[in-house]
C-alpha cells in the first residue's frame, strides 16, 4: 500500500465545491422535476476507503490502498448537503432485490458508485425507472464493457441520462463553479429531509429511515456536550465501520465538527496479521480513538488471547498475574501497563486510549479485559431510527454492561413489559425502552404500518429494547423483545444476552444462539476461533494438529470439547438452569456479509443461520 497523499480542509471544501457545481452543471435540479421533498435525490453506493485526514490547515491524507477515491464517499455527501439534495444509502453488501430496492422505492435520480459495484447496477437498473444519472470513481479499474452497457440503458430513457467519472463531473464544476449555495435553488431548512437511511435489510426488504438536517443537528450537538470534554490536541480517530452505517456517520460528523484528525481504514487490514509485507492500519496511523462494533473488538481480544496462548509459560503466568493484580489493585495499572501490557498496546500502534463500542451490546468480559490490557473501552446506543442517539457511557461513570448518561437531544421512558415480567415498579427500574426527542426520525418512508407499529401519537419511539436504571441514573440493556424465547417451561430466554456471554469465550469466532417454544434449554451456532482452538486442541491432546477446520468441525471429541468449553464461560459469568446450552453445531465456513451469515454492519445474521442450519438444529433437539 502507497504513503497517504495530505490534502488540507480547505482542499476538501473546494473539491465539494466543484462536485456540487458539476452536478448541478450535468442537470440535477435544474429541469424543475423533484419529488416530494421538492429536491431530486440522490443515492450512495459505494464503499468507505482508506484515508487520513488532519486537522485544517495541516492535512487530509489520502488513502494507502485507494489513493484517488478515498474521501469520495464524504465528498459526495457534503457535495449533495450543499445543494440541498436528499441521499439514500445502500449497504454494498446488498444483493440486487436489495439494491433495487433502495433505488427504486425513493425514486432515486442519480446514484454514485465505485467501478467495482458497476455490475451490481446493471442488473437492477431496469427496475429502476427514474435513474438517469450514474457517477462513478475508479474509472482505471472500470469494465468498459458494463460502463458501455449502463451508458447505452441510461441514455434511451424518456429523460436522457449517462454514466460519467467522478473526475470529469469535477472538471466540469471548475468549469462551471457555483460559488454562493443559494445558486442551487431554495435552501433546506432544519425540518427538510437530509437522506434516507437504509437498513442492511436482514430480516427482509431494507427499510428506509427518514433522517432530518434537524436530526443531525440534534445528535450533533448531544454527542458534542458528551464527548468533546475527552478530546485532546494529539488525538487521531481511525475510522473503519461503513459509512452506510449510522453510527459511522453520526461518529465522523462528531469528529469533523470537534477538529479531531481522522483516519480512514477497513476492517480487513486494521491488523499486522490481517496484511502482508506492511503494517496494519492501527500500528501505521497509531490512533488514540477508535469506535467499533462487537464483532471487531472480540476479534482484537481473540488474537490477543491466541498470542498469550502461544507464548512460553512463565510469559503467560506473567500475563495472567498481572491481569489479576491489575483488576484488584488499581494504584499499580500504570506499572503493569508498561512493564507488561506494553508489547500489548504496541499491537494498536501504541497510542490507543479510548475505544467506544456501538451497534450492539459488548460482553462484560470483553469490556473488562480490553480495557484492562488495551484500552478504556466504553459502551453507546442508538438506532438507525434515534440518528444513531440515545446513551453514551463517558469514562466519570465508567461501569461494565452499562451504556452510559442519556444524551441531551434525548427522553427516554421504560414501558412495562409485563409478559416476560419486566416492570418499571421492579427495582431496579425496568421495562422496554422509549425514546423521543430532536434526534428521532419522522418515519420510515412509504412503510405506514411500520410507523403505527413504532411510533405512538405523542412521539416515543418504541425501541423493541428492554432496559433498567441504575441508581446513578445510567442505562443498562437487557434484553430485546423480539429476541426473548418463551421455553416449554415457561421461562423466557434472551438470546441476545445469551450470545453475548457465550461469544466471549476465546474458541468462538461466531456465535448464534437458538431456541424454541417446543425447547428446555438452547443450543449454539458456532464458527470457531482456529487458531485459539488449536490451541486448545494441542493443549488437551485432542483430534490432529495438522487436520483442516472442516475435518476438525465434525469430530465428536472436538464438539464435546466445544461445548464443554462454552457452558464453562456461561457458568463463570452466572448462567444456569435453562440459559445453558444443550448442544452445538460447528461451522468451519467463516461468517460474513457476502455469504449472509452476518449483516453488512456485522452482526449475526440469526434469521439466515436458522434457515441454513434448519437440519442441524432439529437433529440436535432430536437428540433430547
Amino acid at each position: 500500500m502507497s504513503e497517504p497523499e495530505p490534502t488540507t480542509y480547505n482542499d476538501m471544501y473546494q473539491s465539494v465545491k466543484e462536485i456540487s457545481s458539476g452536478l448541478r452543471h450535468l442537470g440535477l435540479g435544474k429541469d424543475g422535476w423533484s419529488d416530494e421533498d421538492g429536491k431530486e435525490r440522490v443515492g450512495v453506493y459505494a464503499d468507505t476507503r482508506q484515508v487520513f485526514r488532519l486537522r485544517s490547515p495541516v492535512a487530509i491524507f489520502s488513502s494507502r490502498l485507494y489513493p484517488q477515491r478515498s474521501l469520495n464517499w464524504q465528498l459526495i455527501s457534503h457535495s449533495l448537503a450543499r445543494m440541498g439534495h436528499p441521499l439514500t444509502t445502500a449497504y454494498t453488501t446488498l444483493g440486487p432485490e436489495g439494491l433495487q430496492h433502495s433505488l427504486d422505492e425513493p425514486s432515486v435520480r442519480m446514484v454514485f458508485a465505485n467501478a467495482a459495484l458497476l455490475g451490481t447496477l446493471l442488473q437492477v437498473v431496469d427496475q429502476c425507472p427514474s435513474l438517469v444519472w450514474v457517477i462513478y470513481d475508479g474509472e482505471d479499474t472500470a469494465d468498459q464493457k458494463v460502463v458501455q452497457q449502463l451508458n447505452e440503458k441510461l441514455a434511451a430513457r424518456e429523460r436522457p441520462g449517462q454514466i460519467i467519472s467522478l473526475t470529469e463531473v469535477r472538471k466540469m464544476g471548475k468549469e462551471n463553479m457555483v460559488d454562493s449555495a443559494t445558486g442551487f435553488g431554495v435552501q433546506p431548512t432544519r425540518k427538510d429531509l437530509y437522506c434516507i437511511m437504509y437498513t442492511s435489510g436482514s430480516t427482509g426488504k431494507p427499510k428506509g429511515v427518514m433522517l432530518t438536517h434537524d436530526n443531525i443537528i440534534c445528535s450533533l450537538a448531544g454527542t458534542r456536550t458528551l464527548l468533546s470534554p475527552l478530546f485532546r490536541d494529539d488525538d487521531l480517530f481511525l475510522a473503519f465501520l461503513p459509512l452506510a452505517h449510522i453510527l459511522e456517520l453520526l461518529v465522523e460528523m462528531t469528529f469533523y465538527f470537534c477538529g479531531v484528525p481522522v483516519a480512514y481504514g477497513t476492517v480487513k487490514t486494521l491488523t499486522n496479521e490481517s496484511v502482508r509485507n506492511c503494517q496494519g492500519d492501527l500500528v501505521s496511523y497509531k490512533p488514540t480513538i477508535i469506535v467499533g462494533v462487537p464483532a471487531i473488538y472480540e476479534l482484537i481480544r481473540k488474537g490477543m488471547v491466541k498470542k498469550i496462548h502461544e507464548s512460553p509459560a512463565i510469559v503467560q503466568q506473567v500475563f495472567n498475574l498481572a491481569y489479576v493484580m491489575k483488576r484488584n489493585v488499581p494504584l499499580m495499572g500504570g506499572i503493569l501497563d508498561k512493564a507488561v501490557f506494553a508489547k500489548v498496546k504496541q499491537a494498536t500502534g501504541g497510542k490507543l486510549r479510548l475505544a467506544m463500542n456501538g451497534g450492539a451490546a459488548l460482553s462484560k468480559a470483553t469490556q473488562e479485559f480490553l480495557t484492562t490490557t488495551l484500552v478504556t473501552t466504553l459502551q453507546g446506543y442508538g438506532a438507525t431510527e434515534t440518528c444513531g442517539m440515545c446513551a453514551i457511557l463517558t469514562p466519570e461513570f465508567f461501569q461494565t454492561g452499562s451504556v452510559g448518561v442519556i444524551v441531551p437531544s434525548m427522553e427516554v421512558k421504560l414501558q412495562d413489559y409485563p409478559e416476560a415480567g419486566y416492570l418499571t415498579s421492579n427495582k431496579p427500574a425496568q421495562g422496554e425502552v422509549w425514546l423521543r426527542g430532536g434526534s428521532v426520525t419522522k418515519g420510515y418512508y412509504k412503510r405506514p404500518d411500520l410507523n403505527k407499529e413504532s411510533f405512538t401519537e405523542d412521539g416515543w419511539f418504541k425501541t423493541g429494547d428492554i432496559g433498567q436504571f441504575a441508581a446513578d441514573g445510567t442505562l443498562s440493556l437487557i434484553d430485546r423483545i423480539k429476541n426473548l424465547v418463551k421455553l416449554r417451561s415457561g421461562e423466557y430466554l434472551a438470546l441476545e444476552k445469551l450470545e453475548s456471554v457465550y461469544g466471549s469465550c476465546d474458541i468462538s469466532q461466531n456465535l448464534c444462539v437458538y431456541a424454541n417454544s417446543d425447547a428446555d434449554k438452547p443450543i449454539a451456532i458456532v464458527f470457531p476461533h482456529e487458531g485459539n482452538l488449536r490451541n486448545h486442541l494441542k493443549a488437551a491432546n485432542i483430534g490432529s494438529a495438522d487436520a483442516q477446520l472442516e475435518d476438525l468441525c465434525k469430530d465428536a471429541g472436538v464438539k464435546d470439547y466445544i461445548k464443554k468449553q462454552l457452558l464453562s464461560t456461561a457458568q463463570k459469568a452466572g448462567l444456569k438452569g435453562p440459559e445453558l446450552i444443550q448442544d452445538v453445531i460447528l461451522d468451519s465456513e467463516a461468517w460474513t456479509p457476502d455469504n449472509n451469515k452476518t449483516t453488512a454492519t456485522n452482526k449475526t445474521n440469526r434469521t439466515a443461520l436458522i434457515k441454513m442450519f434448519d437440519k442441524e438444529i432439529k437433529a440436535a433437539y432430536a437428540q433430547d
